[in-house]
């Protein structure tokens, strides 16, 4: 199904109590309070390969999260 509107998701880690995003500094993942510095992904495939490969690297697999359009 085709929309006007592109799918967006986000990780969200339990353990850290928010949303991961990337430091722009470091390029460090590390968790972030507010969705406008979340870490947005545009196909959820791309999530869940992300959420994955955390989940190997840091031991903890975070959520997917869709959000509302």
């Amino acid at each position: 199904m085709l929309t006007n509107y592109a799918e967006r998701y986000v990780l969200r880690s339990c353990s850290a109590g928010g949303y991961l995003g990337v430091n722009t500094v470091d390029q460090r993942i590390e968790p972030q309070a507010s969705l406008d510095k979340a870490w947005i992904f545009h196909t959820h495939d791309g999530a869940v390969n992300h959420a994955r490969w955390i989940g190997e690297v840091h031991g903890e697999t975070p959520d997917v999260v869709k959000l509302d359009q």
